[in-house]
């Protein structure tokens, strides 16, 4: 992508607040050039457009403390941990690390898994419920009124 002289120096000012906002040049370059279409028509347009369209946020400030006052390391928002799934050592069965202890999954441990309650209608109900939908739908029109 070749830009003018005149460019250049309208862009300038796009570049600066980039690297205000604690950017390297690398990391300009790369927001630059990335993905390029073969044939760029405007390189001016698309160098502003994507210089305001991907402008990094601005760094968090931290207040000053007071004079004589001393704090541990400031609080900053971490990131969340990142969601881990392991395996069980014997039969691969997935898991989360906690359900997973010495890296056995709860059966190859021995344990039984809790008994569940029955829920939902029996096989006999089911089967009488789809015989009933059957004689209804084989019924004609007028005789099911």
């Amino acid at each position: 992508m070749t830009l003018s002289a005149a460019e250049c120096a309208a862009l300038e000012e796009l570049a600066a607040q980039w690297f205000a906002r604690g950017a390297t040049a690398a990391q300009l370059h790369r927001a630059l050039t990335a993905g390029l279409p073969p044939e760029v028509h405007h390189p001016g347009g698309m160098a502003r457009s994507r210089l305001v369209s991907k402008l990094p946020p601005e760094p968090e400030r931290t207040e000053p403390e007071p004079a004589g006052t001393e704090q541990a390391a400031p609080h900053r928002r971490s990131a969340p941990s990142p969601l881990r799934i392991m395996e069980c050592t014997v039969c691969r069965a997935p898991g989360r690390p906690e359900a997973l202890p010495g890296g056995l999954c709860a059966p190859c441990r021995g344990e039984t898994p809790p008994a569940r309650a029955a829920s939902g209608p029996t096989p006999a109900a089911i089967r009488a419920h789809v015989r009933h939908l059957r004689d209804a739908a084989r019924t004609p029109e007028r005789s099911r009124a």
